[in-house]
């Protein structure tokens, strides 16, 4: 396993991509338990979208791993915070 992988979030954090996501970090997980996420070019960001981060944090924490943002973009930023959720993701 790897030290780091790095997952790139895309343009959107939302409920028609959370599907492919989820698939897309799960083989993430795979390769490390340390993730980053770069989330600099993301526009859009809803409830299912960041549930789905929250999730992942959970996960990782299990296997003393960490979920890492590089450059988180104002609109994930905003989201989370708006939704309540940017301290549990670490976006404060």
């Amino acid at each position: 396993m790897s030290d780091k992988t790095s997952f790139s979030c895309g343009e959107y954090l939302d409920i028609t991509q959370v599907s492919n996501l989820y698939g897309r970090l799960q083989k993430s997980l795979q390769k490390s338990v340390n993730i980053e996420l770069k989330a600099d070019k993301v526009n859009k960001a809803d409830t299912a979208g960041l549930q789905m981060f929250v999730a992942l944090k959970r996960e990782i924490s299990t296997t003393d791993g960490n979920l890492i943002w590089k450059n988180p973009s104002e609109g994930l930023i905003n989201s989370a915070k708006l939704l309540g959720l940017a301290e549990e993701l670490g976006l404060e």
